[in-house]
């Protein structure tokens, strides 16, 4: 493989310039073109990364020989581009998430991709976040047991969908959704932690109370094939201080984490704590800690005597600050595989997979099987 990457981008939004400037400034890719429709958009590109921005893709794809493409357009035009991109003989393809807001759309990504021999990774980038291979590591070690139930919420402040992408917010809102914008990042997240578990059905409920122009939120349990229940609950209606707020609490039969991470209402603690039975010694403790390290996770082992009113044992925890920032992008990872030629490359060993184009399928069943319980009021299986 010659290096660098010829890459191209498409879509120049707000993702779009963040993968941009990536490629550009990494040694081992080098921007060569992008396409963005609007045009006030592509001359603000051209100039800035002093490229070529071409307003339709398909004469990028024509014109350029690329060997890498990031998609990042809106939520519901992932599939065209992404076929596009299989079918000129785009080696390596990355599309933002969700992969698809429908399942038929990603059927027939992953299908253009692999009739063309294409490898296709979906940016699910909370997976190189340090806490979120903490709480993978924590639950793949067993140090909580056997997982039982769980809640996750992702919420957004109201200003996302009214004002954030200026002019054309209330527009993008419309056409995608909290479960498709935010429930995605979700649902990755917890397949990724309870591995090989999957989802195998959900309920759900939604409502239109303040928006009108998009639901204000999703409110779903799902149902794990390993007796895991977790509710997952997206809403962009909140009017509170941050843009953003994020919580995860995950309960074995042997221990939970806690992981508040973005908080939100003037919360000032980032953090993760996850409390195991007392069975497990400081050692093992220690030991721990230094698999977590060598991560990239930096984590206190603390002892604690139970509160005097309730009673109980000593109570072994790990605890860790959420503010320590990703020493990688999921982007390195992604051309480390390129390069190594391996779907798991050195730099990413312990930690699972990489989200390929199958993860982004499997995540986009479950999300389009919330919205379907939310409109029949009856439990969906996900095939």
């Amino acid at each position: 493989m010659n290096l660098p990457l010829r890459s191209g981008v498409i879509g120049m939004g707000m993702l779009g310039k963040g993968h941009s400037n990536y490629l550009q400034k990494n040694k081992d890719t080098s921007l060569i073109a992008a396409a963005e429709i609007r045009e006030d958009a592509a001359q603000e590109a051209e100039s800035h990364f002093k490229i070529k921005v071409y307003k339709d893709y398909r004469e990028m794809l024509a014109k350029e020989s690329l060997d890498l493409v990031v998609v990042a357009t809106q939520d519901p035009l992932h599939k065209d581009p992404v076929v596009a991109c299989a079918q000129a003989g785009v080696p390596y393809i990355v599309v933002e998430k969700p992969l698809a807001t429908t399942v038929e759309d990603g059927v027939e990504m992953l299908s253009a991709c692999q009739k063309a021999g294409s490898k296709l990774w979906v940016h699910f980038a909370n997976r190189v976040v340090p806490l979120d291979i903490a709480t993978r590591y924590i639950v793949q070690a067993g140090l909580i047991g056997r997982p039982v139930y769980g809640e996750a919420r992702l919420d957004d402040n109201i200003s996302v969908p009214l004002r954030l992408w200026g002019e054309r917010s209330r527009e993008w809102a419309a056409s995608s959704s909290t479960a498709h914008f935010l429930l995605s990042h979700v649902s990755d997240s917890l397949r990724w932690f309870l591995e090989p578990a999957e989802v195998e059905a959900v309920y759900a409920i939604t409502q239109h109370e303040v928006l009108g122009f998009s639901p204000d939120l999703f409110d779903a349990f799902l149902f794990f094939n390993n007796g895991m229940k977790v509710r997952v609950k997206s809403e962009w209606i909140r009017f509170m201080e941050p843009l953003v707020e994020y919580y995860i609490c995950l309960n074995g039969d042997k221990g939970t984490i806690f992981y508040n991470k973005i908080p939100g209402f003037n919360v000032k603690e980032h953090s993760l704590q996850a409390n195991f039975a007392s069975g497990v010694s400081a050692e093992e403790l220690l030991q721990h800690q230094g698999e977590l390290k060598r991560r990239g996770v930096h984590a206190h082992v603390v002892v604690r005597q139970p509160q005097v009113m309730v009673g109980g044992d000593l109570v072994p925890s790990l605890q860790m600050d959420a503010s320590q920032p990703a020493a990688t992008q999921l982007m390195d990872h992604i051309i480390a595989s390129i390069k190594e030629d391996k779907p798991v490359p050195s730099t990413w060993e312990g930690n699972g997979g990489l989200p390929t184009g199958e993860d982004g399928l499997k995540q986009t069943k479950i999300v389009c099987a919330i919205i379907e319980s939310s409109k029949s009021r009856r439990e969906v299986a996900v095939q």
